[in-house]
């Protein structure tokens, strides 16, 4: 009988059975575990997978985990059949109007799983040339999508029937060592139809890996990510020493290693290391989009110190307000002012109160918790950058 010590392990192994198809053994007591299990991987969006795997072994007798796992699998398969839907009324409207684009992240790596719905999205990512981005934002608003938000660094939200559409001029992260690979996108990319790019495969690997790296150092990248290096890597979709190159390119060699190991680690056979067993532990506890203690940790240990991380808070550099106020982008004068009213903002206004509860995590972080996180970034080197 397998054994497994926690969790963590028993979610890992329903994620695989998944998708390899593999049985588990049918004594194993999976159903008094099954709040738990399911609230972890409702955490980091593969609930639907590990419901696949329960009813598929038939580890589930009671009548209501039956329905709960039920209706994971068809809300998954009913987001995934929307999304298709606008992701193909995008593609067609960029066709039309002959803008080249490319699908990114999961609408690619959806095909290598064993069926499209399984890699869930909650979103749908594409990427135009900067030269065609406000034309091809016009064109989705005059077919019925509207804008949710303001102009993010790299992108804008459009929602279409309820579905998310993130439309991308740049992959850029604003974290300088990646963005230097990441900037070079349509370089490495491919035409497969007539107005369609994809991204290299390698390259298309380091992208995941450089965006991981991203996700980590605001608190977690959550299990997916991890099951998506495993998917593409049972497909022979790359060659892992290109990719190291490109990953140490900029200067994530030593993140790209680690993730591989423990990719292996949860879905083949390597044993535990010291890395990868505190890579882990950072993983699950931040989900799918993150821990804010994790978070702040990392800040912290970055920032210098919980003072020098409260100011760069208030006062984040140019680079990060541009972002945050994209009026910038175009008068630059006005910073200062820009610093004004996001000081009004965090104390009076209406971040205030989600801004008091950051300070006061952030004031009361546990110390041999930001040390063990700070060790964590030092062997990964995402410690300097």
């Amino acid at each position: 009988m397998a054994v497994f010590e926690n969790n963590v392990q028993r979610l890992i192994a329903l994620v695989k059975s998944s998708i390899t198809g593999e049985k588990l053994p049918s004594d194993i007591d999976f159903e008094s575990r099954f709040e738990k299990i399911m609230r972890l991987a409702s955490l980091h969006e593969v609930a639907h997978l590990v419901a696949t795997a329960l009813l598929d072994g038939g580890f589930l007798k009671d009548g209501e985990n039956i329905k709960y796992a039920q209706k994971q699998i068809y809300d998954a398969s009913y987001r995934d059949t929307k999304n298709a839907y606008t992701k193909e009324l995008a593609e067609k409207i960029f066709s039309d109007n002959k803008i080249p684009y490319m699908p990114l992240k999961g609408a690619i790596i959806k095909e290598y799983y064993p069926e499209r719905w399984m890699r869930s999205s909650c979103d749908i990512d594409i990427l135009v040339q900067k030269s065609d981005f406000d034309r091809a934002v016009n064109l989705l608003k005059n077919e019925g999508f509207e804008l949710d938000g303001n102009l993010n660094f790299h992108d804008v939200s459009l929602i279409y029937d309820d579905t998310n559409l993130e439309l991308h001029f740049s992959i850029c992260e604003n974290i300088k060592n990646i963005d230097s690979m990441l900037k070079n996108v349509w370089d490495y990319a491919e035409k497969t139809g007539e107005y369609e790019y994809r991204q290299q495969n390698n390259f298309f690997v380091f992208h995941h890996l450089a965006h991981m790296s991203y996700h980590f150092l605001a608190g977690g990248c959550g299990i997916r990510t991890f099951l998506d290096l495993w998917i593409l890597k049972r497909a022979n979709f790359f060659d892992y020493n290109e990719v190291k190159k490109l990953c140490e390119s900029a200067k994530i060699g030593e993140f790209c290693n680690a993730a591989f190991e423990l990719t292996d680690v949860w879905f083949g056979d390597k044993p535990y290391t010291d890395i990868t067993s505190r890579m882990e532990k950072y993983v699950i506890q931040g989900g799918a989009y993150g821990y804010f203690p994790n978070n702040a940790a990392a800040e912290t240990i970055r920032s210098g110190g919980k003072i020098q991380q409260i100011i760069s808070i208030a006062f984040p550099p140019y680079t990060n307000m541009r972002v945050l106020y994209p009026v910038l982008n175009r008068v630059p004068i006005i910073l200062p002012f820009c610093y004004i009213y996001r000081l009004f903002e965090k104390t009076l206004g209406r971040n205030s109160e989600r801004a008091k509860k950051k300070y006061k995590i952030i004031k009361e972080q546990d110390s041999d918790f930001i040390k063990d996180v700070a060790l964590l970034m030092k062997m990964l080197k995402l410690d300097s950058k």
